[in-house]
């Protein structure tokens, strides 16, 4: 599986290294994938097993951008970046996997 963690820690500007809020970033991600999976992004776009797709990356990104740390004043604008991301993907033929 890969490690979505660091992928998003990485696009961040954060260190793999510093795991002090790791427990609050995994935490976001999987809110994330559930938020993607309501929304109607297909399942074979939210497989991890061996790649993540850059733009289900991309939204756990923006996602996690909106809602980490205390200073939330730029919340609406990474949100509204996130659900026009999930609905291009949400649109995306439904393939077997």
């Amino acid at each position: 599986m890969v490690n979505i963690l660091n992928n998003v820690k990485t696009r961040c500007g954060i260190p793999t290294s510093v795991k002090a809020y790791d427990d609050e970033y995994q935490s976001l991600i999987d809110d994330c994938i559930e938020e993607m999976k309501t929304a109607g992004v297909p399942a074979s776009l939210l497989s991890f097993d061996t790649s993540v797709n850059q733009r289900v990356l991309t939204c756990i990104t923006l996602y996690i951008k909106a809602y980490r740390g205390d200073d939330r004043s730029d919340t609406e604008k990474y949100l509204a970046m996130y659900h026009k991301k999930v609905f291009k993907l949400s649109l995306e033929p439904v393939s077997e996997v």
